[in-house]
C-alpha cells in the first residue's frame, strides 16, 4: 500500500504486525486473524491523483435534497 491511497493487502498487514509486534504469521492466516479480532475490511475511498478543485467546489454548491436550506414544498400528482 502506498501513501496515495489504495487498499491494504494481507502482505501489508503482515509486515505491520511483524515490524510492530515482532510476531510472524503466514499470509493465509492474516484474514483469519483480522476476522477473529472483529476487524472490518472496509477502507476509505482513494483520492484521485489529479483532483479538479474547481469542479469539486462547484459540485458542493449544488442544491441537495436533504439540505434544509434547499427544500421545496412537496407536491403531489392528482390522478
Amino acid at each position: 500500500m502506498n501513501d496515495n491511497g489504495g487498499r491494504p493487502q494481507a502482505k501489508d498487514v503482515l509486515e505491520f504486525i511483524s515490524a510492530n509486534f515482532n510476531v510472524d504469521y503466514r499470509p493465509s492466516n492474516i484474514y483469519r486473524l483480522l476476522h477473529h479480532l472483529i476487524f472490518s475490511w472496509i477502507t476509505s475511498r482513494s483520492r484521485h491523483p489529479n483532483p479538479n478543485e474547481e469542479a469539486q467546489a462547484s459540485f458542493k454548491k449544488l442544491p441537495v435534497g436533504n439540505d434544509p436550506s434547499h427544500t421545496k414544498p412537496l407536491t403531489t400528482r392528482s390522478s
